[in-house]
């Protein structure tokens, strides 16, 4: 990490009003001052002056410095706010990296941090998530990981798991020291039991949460002519989906997002499911079903002229073990008990309701949720390993046998904060970044 590092931190694809150029290094002090006429600031300050191209006047900027170790990289870094546009912008970065500079990777900012122990590996996952973050409640669910809460979690996890490793060593390699516990296997099981219902709970409170970041996968099924790509314009506000008088006008899955409540949904409509000859549909059908495989929740459109329709009942045999909203649509002409909607005129608040009303208790203040998939799957490679050893215990092994599952379960759990060796996951990490930060 000898190089000085450039990026654009304030994005240079549009015309913007401010752009910020991020350095950071050893030598940023140095190559900023070869552009700069403004004077060096002291830490956390902002100096004012004139960025040149030699004689040359490009832009009036300020800048701020931020002195090493205690910077977001633990380096030196630079600020420049320069005023916006594409050119300007573009140009002030040539000088800098002519002037010794390096283009920063994606993510390469994070990474230093990450490497100078300045953050984990939580946090710098949290601040990718932040950027990305498609409503408010995803936005929220990131910053609460700035605070150390989710790390303090795997850290007392780690500890308590750590503390048993180094008690099964003692009495390994020092049978005769009596000042520490002797864990037999009556002793370590229930220990281990206690350390599973932690890593249970987190799981759970994890996967019920997981909608606010990834989103509900709802699928719209039902007939043909039933109304399906209606309900997906009506509940999208806009013509995503061709409607026509015309039965099976859908043969391919149309998709569309959008949040309701405090999650995001990813709705898809799929070509109406019956029993035809037409090879086409049929293609097309087969998508729907596989659609409802991998559906989190299903609307299934009913006419409600016709409510016990064969093809209904068919698609209905399919839904077994789903969680489906049966939904009458049509009430225009004919009133039905139960969600009854009219797509065609936008009267679909009942379906919205009962939406709402099954993702009502998410709970966004549980410290215990784990939305990275990282992360998670870290997290239950633990749980596998520690219930390896609960196994082993039940069997009758001692455990200076079940110890290698013991440290196995210790070490994925490193790995969620940050002891990572491999170079190339770090890379496979923080390629996904954006350039600046």
């Amino acid at each position: 990490m000898m190089d000085t590092i450039v990026a654009i931190s304030s994005g240079g694809i549009t015309n913007v009003p401010i752009s910020i150029i991020r350095i950071s290094g050893s030598k940023a002090f140095e190559i900023v001052k070869k552009i700069f006429t403004g004077k060096i600031g002291t830490n956390k300050t902002i100096t004012y002056g004139y960025i040149k191209d030699e004689k040359i006047k490009i832009d009036e900027v300020l800048v701020s410095w931020f002195f090493a170790p205690n910077t977001f990289t633990g380096e030196n870094i630079v600020e420049i706010n320069a005023h916006g546009g594409i050119v300007n912008t573009q140009r002030i970065l040539g000088l800098l990296l002519s002037n010794g500079a390096r283009l920063a990777q994606k993510g390469e900012f994070s990474k230093r941090a990450f490497l100078n122990n300045k953050i984990d590996l939580i946090k710098a996952e949290a601040i990718h998530d932040l950027i990305f973050a498609k409503t408010q409640e995803q936005a929220e669910l990131s910053v609460k990981k700035f605070d150390g809460q989710t790390s303090n979690l795997i850290n007392n996890l780690q500890s308590k798991i750590l503390k048993l490793i180094a008690t099964i060593e003692i009495n390994i390699d020092y049978p005769e020291y009596d000042d520490v516990e002797i864990l037999t296997q009556k002793k370590l099981l229930p220990k281990l039991k206690e350390i599973l219902k932690e890593f249970d709970e987190i799981i759970y409170s994890s996967r019920s949460s997981r909608y606010i970041f990834n989103g509900i996968n709802v699928v719209i099924i039902g007939k043909p002519n039933v109304g399906k790509s209606s309900l997906l314009n009506a509940i999208l506000n806009e013509e995503k989906a061709i409607v026509t008088k015309i039965p099976g006008t859908t043969r391919d899955v149309v998709e569309g997002s959008i949040q309701i409540g405090q999650v995001l949904l990813n709705f898809k409509d799929t070509a109406g499911i019956h029993s035809t000859k037409n090879l086409i549909e049929n293609i097309g059908i087969k998508k729907s079903i596989k659609q409802i495989e991998e559906a989190d929740l299903i609307i299934h459109l009913i006419d409600a002229q016709n409510k016990n329709d064969k093809d209904d009942i068919l698609i209905k045999n399919k839904l077994k073990n789903k969680k489906y909203i049966k939904v009458f649509n049509k009430n225009d002409l004919v009133k039905s008990k139960g969600i009854s909607i009219s797509a065609k005129n936008k009267d679909i608040k009942s379906l919205i309701d009962s939406i709402k009303k099954m993702y009502k208790d998410i709970d966004l203040n549980n410290n215990k949720i784990i939305n990275n998939t990282r992360q998670l799957s870290l997290i239950i490679s633990s749980q596998k390993s520690i219930k390896e050893a609960i196994k082993g215990l039940e069997n009758n092994f001692q455990p200076d046998t079940v110890i290698i599952d013991i440290q196995k379960a210790w070490e994925d759990l490193g790995n969620i904060i940050g002891r990572v060796d491999n170079t190339n996951l770090l890379d496979e990490m923080f390629k996904n970044f954006c350039l600046g930060k």
